[in-house]
């Protein structure tokens, strides 16, 4: 139950049955590795104790991570098109991006944690929702900072429904 785009990419750390609801996490690998640039369309809030948030911003939020090796990009999370709610629409974000450096030391390279909620699989078949991967409904997504090593946790935390 990860969403089919980022599928190859995501390597399962944790899963967890809570009531109803699967918590699903992983990290991005790409390369055999897990060092991304990462891209952001929103707004970023920082607290005084070394915290770093993603907000939406003209109700957009979006993460991408690109590949230090490769250069593949990855589309981590695009409140348009992924999640419980917009299960069936295929929009797509025509915002530009811009590059995430660390509070900390400015560097530009991060590790990328996910971790996924999804409800009960029997809860959306009844709903007819074909697109089990992608109706997860809420999303988490944490950046460790690869040259300090700093955790940005819950950078994104956003609920799809």
């Amino acid at each position: 139950m990860i969403p089919k785009k980022i599928q190859p990419f995501f390597e399962i750390t944790f899963q967890k049955k809570d009531g109803d609801n699967r918590l699903i996490e992983g990290v991005l690998t790409c390369c055999n590795s897990h060092d991304f640039e990462v891209y952001v369309v929103g707004k970023i809030k920082r607290s005084l104790f070394s915290g770093m948030y993603l907000m939406p911003e003209n109700d957009e939020i979006v993460l991408e991570a690109r590949c230090k090796k490769c250069g593949r990009v990855i589309k981590v999370f695009d409140c348009l098109c992924d999640g419980y709610e917009q299960c069936g629409r295929n929009q797509t974000t025509h915002t530009s991006s811009k590059a995430l450096e660390c509070m900390r030391c400015h560097g530009g390279s991060f590790s990328v944690e996910v971790k996924y909620e999804y409800p009960d699989k029997q809860e959306l078949e009844e709903l007819k929702i074909t697109e089990i991967d992608n109706a997860f409904t809420w999303i988490w997504i944490s950046l460790e900072c690869n040259r300090c090593g700093i955790i940005y946790k819950n950078f994104i935390d956003y609920e799809t429904t």
